[in-house]
């Protein structure tokens, strides 16, 4: 109890503020692009109203977060030679099951997961609150120890409800079994790491935690921020009032950007083509991924563009039906497709339902499941996992995007997302929880 009470008392702590009436700001996250995209949008709405932000992420994204006025501290890690190695591969592989998510993450971060932890401690150095995601947990301990306000900041929805179940779990049980496997993730993902956890604790001056680590004593007290939509995930009503949901933080595209000529004429050169990508999940056999998606795409009599991606799909050059893109942006892309077929992960769903334009979501690992779920629910596409891929069901899925009623939904709903503002939303609860001062 006393525990519980001393971590809900260090949320209400204020951030230090600077003379000129800034605050400083250190926003953690890992992984992917659609890990980071968010944080980088978050931090430059940040930047400009005034603030001072640092983005602690892979050194892969420096120039990004540079180009947005924010400071830079590198992460130990590339995420694209982790996913490529054997072991990423097996991580990836682990599909819904917490478990083997869990015991696969760490044989992938094990080897720096030392470095990472000096890492953060060298990104938290003189920073007046933090920010991060779920895979950058290291930065709460951090500002426990600096005595400095630790909100989360979220892609996928972490806090507990017996509304529905775990993103893990498939099935919705009853309210109380829905409840019970929150707790049940939540220390699948704890007891593997916590005797490290509170090794490094006790060296930073902060002492262990308890068995139950810290999902009892802060459940709520510690401010959550969650970078999607209420349109998406309605905030369940047993949420704690600390936990936010404030829109997609959606990072604006550079104004210099242009199409290459090759998309510009194949776009205009016939109707509206199907996108195909699987963001960055290399594939053991890509070669015959694609061959799968291309079948399909000609049986659904479909035009397609198809991003390579980091390996997910292998195809030696364009042709009359199909363009080979290596990275356009996704706002610019989407509204222009006919359907989106994607992996199901939280940046590029948000992209999909935001333009407008029917998905078919392929998942194959951990949130990418819930997001195919809530897509199909949400009656604006087709929930495809892939193990179910085949050369028919994929081009039956596409068929189905063409159907009235699923292209009126999702043609609605992504007008309501797009109205949406999600970083001036996440800012103003910023302000509120950091007690008025990041107000302009």
């Amino acid at each position: 109890l006393m525990a519980g009470r001393d971590h809900a008392t260090r949320f209400a702590l204020r951030p230090r503020v600077r003379d000129d009436g800034r605050v400083h700001i250190t926003l953690f996250t890992v992984g992917s692009r659609g890990d980071v995209e968010p944080y980088i949008a978050l931090g430059r709405g940040l930047v400009a109203m005034g603030h001072t932000v640092r983005l602690s992420t892979h050194a892969r994204y420096e120039l990004e977060a540079l180009e947005a006025g924010m400071e830079f501290s590198p992460a130990s890690g590339d995420p694209r030679h982790i996913v490529e190695s054997e072991t990423g591969g097996k991580w990836l592989a682990s599909g819904r099951n917490p478990v083997r998510i869990m015991k696969r993450l760490l044989d992938v971060s094990g080897p720096i997961f030392h470095q990472y932890l000096k890492d953060c401690e060298a990104a938290a150095a003189g920073t007046d609150a933090v920010l991060f995601s779920v895979l950058a947990f290291p930065a709460y301990h951090l500002a426990e120890a600096a005595r400095i306000p630790a909100i989360g900041a979220y892609l996928q929805p972490m806090t507990r409800t017996r509304e529905f179940p775990s993103l893990f779990v498939k099935r919705s049980w009853s309210r109380f079994l829905n409840l019970w496997s929150h707790i049940a993730v939540e220390q699948i993902t704890w007891q593997p790491i916590r005797r490290e956890v509170n090794r490094w604790r006790t060296g930073l001056g902060v002492g262990p935690l308890p068995r139950s680590g810290l999902y009892r004593p802060i459940y709520k007290s510690m401010p959550v921020l969650y970078g999607f939509s209420p349109e998406v995930v309605p905030p369940p009503s047993d949420w704690p009032e600390q936990t936010k949901v404030t829109g997609y933080w959606v990072r604006q595209r550079p104004e210099s950007w242009r199409p290459s000529e090759a998309l510009t004429r194949f776009l205009g050169e016939g109707p509206a083509p199907v996108y195909v990508g699987f963001g960055s999940r290399p594939e053991r056999k890509p070669e015959a991924l694609t061959g799968v998606v291309q079948a399909a795409v000609r049986r659904a009599e479909k035009r397609a563009v198809l991003l390579t991606g980091w390996g997910g799909l292998k195809i030696s050059d364009s042709s009359d039906d199909v363009l080979v893109v290596d990275d356009v942006p996704h706002d610019w892309l989407f509204p222009r497709m006919a359907a989106v077929v994607h992996h199901g992960g939280a940046g590029t769903t948000g992209a999909a339902l935001q333009s407008g334009i029917p998905s078919v979501v392929v998942p194959s690992f951990a949130d990418q499941f819930f997001w195919g779920e809530r897509v199909e629910n949400l009656g604006v596409g087709v929930n495809l996992p892939r193990r179910r891929l085949t050369v028919e069901s994929l081009a039956q899925a596409i068929r189905t995007t063409n159907d009235d009623h699923i292209r009126t939904r999702a043609a609605e709903l992504g007008a309501r997302l797009r109205a949406e503002d999600g970083v001036a939303r996440a800012i103003e609860q910023l302000a509120t929880f950091l007690t008025g001062r990041l107000e302009p």
